[in-house]
């Protein structure tokens, strides 16, 4: 499978600092051990090795109780549509630079990008609040406490900044539970100035048809009236039913201890079979 590894400075590519072929978990293993990389990603491109996941069981009711339902996922795959017709309005023909976090942009922006005409490139940071980096590792908090992954952001944040002068706008794709997520990723955006770099465009697809997101949604809406982003574009959808339901999602962690590294979630080795009709259906 394809590894690709980041640094905390880049060193010439936008997407990693090292690109590898893996064989095995075990060469994985010590590849995203070296205490440079803080973060990585696990393709399941070329040869697919089995993976031993600690945490496979299906805890969350939306794993427990899942039944395939092709009316959701039709509204799903709608509504990332009109999100792409709306981004394509406001980009006019500029080049995008597109900040997808994964987990959780990751199947909004798949299904999105299947719709949008302009020029665009997608960066897919990982992050993640129920990561921790190993007790060991260098990269800590600022108070001198172990990180979790959530604090990859700033790292992630910080690498692609010499390569926002490539591109005319930073698109960044979440998906919207509650909101607090996007707050939370937006504002370390403000924080670090890149909004005075580059015009940035917030696009948010939202869970029960955004019932659950209106107050902080009004926050991201005066950011734009303040000129801090150009655009904020939602979409509201029946369920997110991706964002807890990891054998659906189809990427996951090994495990919670070792840092921000995503590998695929294969039965086996091949994607679990509601994977496989949800993307039959909405990955057209």
């Amino acid at each position: 499978m394809e590894l690709w590894l980041r640094h905390h400075a880049s060193e010439g590519c936008l997407y990693w600092e090292r690109r590898e072929t893996v064989g095995s978990q075990e060469e994985w293993r010590a590849l995203i051990s070296d205490p440079k990389v803080i973060s990585s990603i696990l393709w399941p491109t070329g040869p697919v090795f089995p993976l031993s996941y600690r945490h496979i069981g299906r805890r969350h009711h939306h794993e427990t109780y899942y039944q395939h339902d092709p009316e959701r996922n039709e509204d799903f795959r709608a509504a990332c549509q009109r999100l792409a017709e709306r981004l394509d309005d406001v980009l006019q023909g500029q080049r995008a630079l597109v900040y997808a976090p994964l987990r959780g942009a990751y199947p909004i922006w798949r299904c999105i990008t299947q719709y949008l005409t302009a020029s665009h490139e997608v960066y897919y940071p990982v992050t993640s609040s129920f990561v921790m980096y190993p007790k060991d590792s260098p990269i800590q908090n600022p108070s001198g406490s172990r990180a979790s992954g959530r604090f990859n952001n700033k790292q992630e944040l910080r690498r692609i900044r010499p390569f926002l002068r490539n591109y005319d706008v930073l698109v960044y794709v979440d998906e919207i539970i509650s909101g607090g997520m996007m707050r939370g990723h937006t504002k370390e955006m403000v924080e670090q100035g890149i909004h005075e770099e580059i015009p940035l465009v917030v696009v948010g697809l939202a869970d029960s048809n955004g019932s659950r997101s209106e107050k902080r949604r009004s926050n991201f809406e005066s950011q734009v009236k303040r000129g801090v982003f150009r655009a904020f574009l939602w979409e509201g959808c029946r369920s997110l039913i991706t964002e807890d339901q990891k054998f659906l999602l189809g990427i996951h962690y090994v495990d919670y201890q070792s840092g921000p590294h995503i590998v695929p979630l294969l039965d086996g080795l091949e994607p679990y079979e509601e994977k496989a009709l949800f993307d039959a259906q909405v990955m057209r």
